[in-house]
């Protein structure tokens, strides 16, 4: 991405993440949950891992891309909420998406619910 682009809370992108095991590297999407304020103050943001894979519901918000504002989902996904990683911003790929209010509040509920 080019540098100076500025980032927004639900924003959901293209990051480079390691598995858990660490020895592989995927490009994976993230919804950004930390605030405006935050995002253009620091070389940061605070992200949510998204995942396609659908079982598993705990500490998750289910989106598909009538709940995108902006952008479209390949598929169904899910919003791990209690997988929240500190990232920085020269380790986007691409934006892909904007999340839609409603579906935002949700998961703010269940952020809200981990602490």
């Amino acid at each position: 991405m080019t540098s100076g682009t500025q980032f927004k809370q639900k924003d959901i992108l293209i990051i480079p993440l390691p598995f858990t095991d660490l020895t592989t590297i995927k490009q994976r999407p993230v919804l950004i949950v930390s605030n405006d304020t935050y995002n253009f103050n620091t070389e940061d943001f605070i992200v949510c891992g998204i995942t396609s894979n659908l079982k598993d519901a705990r500490c998750s918000v289910l989106i598909e891309s009538k709940n995108l504002i902006e952008g479209k989902l390949p598929t169904t996904s899910r919003i791990k909420v209690d997988k929240i990683i500190n990232l920085n911003k020269s380790l986007v790929k691409k934006k892909i998406g904007v999340l839609d209010d409603k579906t935002f509040e949700k998961v703010k509920k269940e952020l809200e619910k981990l602490f």
